[in-house]
């Protein structure tokens, strides 16, 4: 059996420049790992099925889950005739802006390599999940790290200093595509942060890194979900140096420089809203559990 821990992701920024002939938007974003995980329990099957269980009941099981498209072209592309069951415990939301779904399926395709005794080099891996979710090239690679086109492009990046993070997830959450079908485009492309943002990683000063981020689909999601807002305050209230949607939401983080702070602020926003979490950065996507 392999047992992996599998981290959710925000966006430290995200710019919109474009948008290709098949409709899909081109984004220029830079991502980081943290340290709230789900844990994934996988094991062999000798018959050529893909099985899967979940903690979550509406979290679905069968073939729309990317963790079963992910294990269905490791197997095409391996031609290895077995199969797998992989047990999900759920701990990142849905519908949060915080990858849960895709770093599942990343960790899921470095399982089967594991169980399977089957090398794959990073390219490889992207090449082959990359039609299957967006953010799944990202976790490939963990850690800090620019993403472009529609995400497929990875770059890693330095590290993001120390830093605490809250994050809350309103009751409500937002569908990526109700998201961009909102936005006014025009508008947004002349919108850009992510070049400071990388200049001010270089330098590692944690206040400058978050001085010039933004997340240009934040609007959007506001207008479909005003509590984003609210949150957004509440972490500025209670000392957060900076706050802001992860994604295309709906949640929302903010970010403490000490961890007295951040835990008076957790518990603050806890009282308010119950699915609110600590983390920190970490350097890697999925990790033994």
């Amino acid at each position: 059996m392999i047992v992996l821990r599998s981290h959710a992701k925000i966006n430290i920024s995200l710019d919109l420049t474009g948008r290709r002939n098949d409709g899909y938007h081109l984004l220029r974003t830079v991502m980081q790992t943290i340290s709230l995980s789900d844990i994934i329990r996988m094991e062999k099957l000798e018959s050529a099925q893909i099985k899967i269980s979940c903690n979550v009941p509406y979290i679905p099981t069968d073939e729309r889950n990317i963790v079963h498209k992910i294990a269905t072209a490791f197997f095409d592309y391996t031609g290895i005739d077995a199969g797998v069951y992989v047990r999900l415990k759920k701990y990142i939301p849905s519908g949060a802006g915080l990858g849960g779904g895709s770093s599942n399926g990343a960790a899921v395709l470095e399982g089967l390599c594991r169980l399977y005794d089957v090398t794959m080099t990073k390219d490889q891996r992207v090449r082959l999940t990359e039609k299957i979710g967006a953010d799944i090239p990202f976790f490939v690679y963990g850690g800090t790290a620019l993403c472009e086109g529609i995400g497929e492009k990875v770059t890693p990046l330095s590290s993001l200093p120390q830093c605490w993070i809250v994050i809350a997830k309103p009751k409500a959450s937002l569908s990526t595509a109700s998201v961009f079908s909102s936005l006014q485009i025009p508008q947004i492309f002349e919108i850009s942060s992510t070049d400071t943002v990388l200049e001010k990683l270089e330098k590692g000063d944690i206040c400058e890194i978050f001085r010039y981020s933004q997340n240009a689909l934040e609007d959007a999601a506001i207008a479909k979900c005003p509590v984003i807002a609210n949150i957004k305050k509440t972490m500025y209230s209670q000392g957060a140096v900076f706050s802001m949607m992860s994604g295309s939401g709906s949640a929302v983080y903010g970010v403490f420089t000490d961890r007295k702070t951040a835990r008076a602020a957790y518990e603050y926003v806890h009282n308010l809203c119950k699915c609110t979490y600590i983390a920190k950065p970490c350097s890697c996507s999925f990790e033994e559990n």
